[in-house]
């Protein structure tokens, strides 16, 4: 087998054999490209693919760029119609130094690069990127809400949709092209601005489609409201759920299927009185295993020290707080990622799995077989774990069950909702954990919220007010304080914000606190006791992170409290 750079390098990172390597340079007639499109299209995890991308990249002398986790620019896209792009299978990223970046396919073709160029008028920057990936990036980018509403509206006409009518009946309308391409329309708009939930709520004389985006609902398309039930019907019957059924909540899960990708979401819905509500939540996708590094979870270097600490220990109970949405399930992971490896055994339940990890056993709490946190917990600890994962604290006795395997040599982690890391031993408390049981098996906490990032495009600098700066910092004098905020723009939707960051309460619990724990102290003192022996708030983080020009202080008094 002659080796070429691509075989060196897929080789190098350890992404397939010499053996496998042979038989795919024989079926595809030592076509390197083909050989590398057919691993990235097989490939389970986004690590994988990215290796692949890189190999054949650095093959051909070109970047690689993962397009499902670029940040594409409003006015990069704008130079081309999704006709075009489909036409020519190119997308494009963003501008800089008055040149378009473009990932291609064949970034070697020269005519096909001086004919983008010439479309758009501009010089261009091409990178690598392999046609699925361009094709899934062409559906989700060049979406629009107005498309949506077009055709919500050109069903409507001549059309009424009765309440009554019978099953068969609503499983056709489910299936009808135009309704397919609504619900498909909202999840592929959903995906492009990275919103964590979508809103589909009846009104009076529309249906209101609001999207989380950044923390924050907004109202991004308006439908016509004879429309709703299709739509619902549409989306029970991607979840498995009863169509007939309009009386009750009902739960599921759907997927959104692209070019070797599958996105899943979380629908639950609601009866009101102007006919069913429904909320997906976006759960990622569905073919990953991305775990964000500790490092990049933007701990300060002290809360980092401290985190660190805790995980280290062979036993012990980490807390994680916050509310729905704080990134919680992302924290856990990334402690996860960190102490993987194949001298521990880590075992998880939860509800849902929303991650998964090689090498950890996942268990799917299912409540319908009676299988509970509790009871899976029961039988894990026959199972010779070091590490246990436990979705969520949310009665007395999976609380007790996790203190008692913290006694006896297990490091365990799991989620509460309290709004501080003080609260969290309240929390378990009022459960009726008793204290001499909590003291000794919590040995840290992570308090943590998501605030809005500061748009990169739009971003500029500016002098806070005397009073501002002397209601935040002691005894600071004409020290200069610089802070920064966003303009708006089309990339960041006119809002001055883009993305989010997280701000962080570490606790690590001594001897001293938990002295106060045993004593049932209040939380008071507990905060008093804490706050003495070097406690960072969620605000203090929040600060300087805006000092560090991440975000805003609206955006810091607005998640930790003015």
């Amino acid at each position: 087998m002659s080796t070429s750079s691509l075989i060196q390098n897929l080789l190098d990172y350890n992404l397939a054999s010499k053996q496998e390597l042979k038989e795919l340079l024989n079926q595809f007639n030592n076509d390197d490209f083909e050989v590398a499109q057919y691993l990235f299209e097989n490939a389970k995890l986004i690590n994988e693919r990215k290796l692949i991308g890189k190999a054949f990249g650095d093959s051909i002398n070109t970047a690689h760029i993962h397009l499902e986790k670029s940040l594409f620019q409003e006015t990069a896209l704008e130079k081309f119609d999704k006709e075009m792009v489909k036409n020519l299978v190119c997308i494009p990223i963003y501008i800089f130094n008055k040149t378009l970046t473009v990932a291609v396919s064949d970034p070697l073709n020269k005519n096909l690069v001086e004919k983008i160029s010439k479309i758009c008028g501009m010089p261009i920057s091409p990178v690598f990127a392999f046609p699925s990936e361009i094709e899934n990036s062409i559906a989700i980018q060049y979406g629009s809400g107005s498309e949506i509403e077009d055709l919500s509206n050109t069903l409507s006409e001549g059309h009424l949709f009765e309440e009554n009518m019978d099953i068969e009946t609503l499983k056709q309308l489910s299936q009808k092209g135009d309704i397919i391409r609504i619900v498909n329309g909202l999840l592929l708009l959903c995906l492009k601005h990275e919103a964590s939930d979508i809103h589909i709520q009846p009104m009076t004389k529309k249906i209101s489609i609001r999207f989380r985006i950044d923390g924050l609902l907004q109202e991004l398309v308006e439908l016509n409201h004879n429309v709703l039930l299709p739509i619902i019907s549409r989306l029970k019957v991607m979840a498995n759920l009863d169509i007939t059924e309009k009386r009750l909540p009902q739960d599921g899960q759907l997927e959104l299927t692209l070019k070797n990708r599958s996105f899943p979401f979380r629908l639950s819905t609601v009866p009101s009185v102007l006919g069913e509500k429904a909320v997906i939540r976006a759960l990622g996708s569905a073919n990953d295993s991305m775990i964000m590094p500790m490092e990049e979870l933007g701990l300060s270097q002290h809360n980092q020290a401290l985190l660190e600490k805790v995980i280290s220990r062979p036993n012990g109970v980490l807390y994680v707080t916050g509310p729905t949405g704080s990134g919680k399930t992302t924290t856990l992971y990334s402690i996860l990622g960190k102490l993987h490896n194949p001298e521990i055994n880590i075992i998880t339940v939860e509800d849902p799995v929303e991650i998964t990890l090689d090498g950890v056993t996942q268990i799917q709490a299912n409540k319908k077989v009676g299988l509970d946190f509790t009871s899976a917990l029961r039988s894990i600890l026959r199972q010779d774990p070091e590490v246990i994962l436990i979705g969520e604290i949310r009665d007395l006795e999976t609380a007790k069950i996790a203190s008692e395997a913290a006694l006896t040599g297990h490091l365990v982690m799991s989620t509460l909702h309290t709004n501080d890391s003080i609260q969290a031993i309240v929390r378990l408390i009022e459960l009726g954990l008793e204290p001499h049981l909590v003291a000794p098996s919590v040995y840290g906490v992570v308090a943590q919220r998501l605030v809005r990032r500061i748009c990169d495009h739009c971003k500029e600098s500016y002098t806070p007010s005397q009073d501002v700066v002397e209601s935040l910092f002691y005894n600071i004098g004409n020290t200069p304080v610089t802070f920064y905020r966003g303009r708006g723009c089309k990339d960041c939707n006119h809002t001055g914000y883009s993305r989010r960051v997280a701000i962080h309460e570490v606790m690590l619990i001594n001897d001293e606190i938990r002295d106060q724990i045993a004593k049932n102290a209040s939380i008071i003192d507990m905060k008093r006791e804490a706050t003495q022996l070097g406690l960072r708030s969620l605000k203090y983080d929040g600060i300087l992170k805006v000092l560090r020009g991440l975000t805003t202080l609206e955006e810091i008094n607005r998640v930790a409290g003015d």
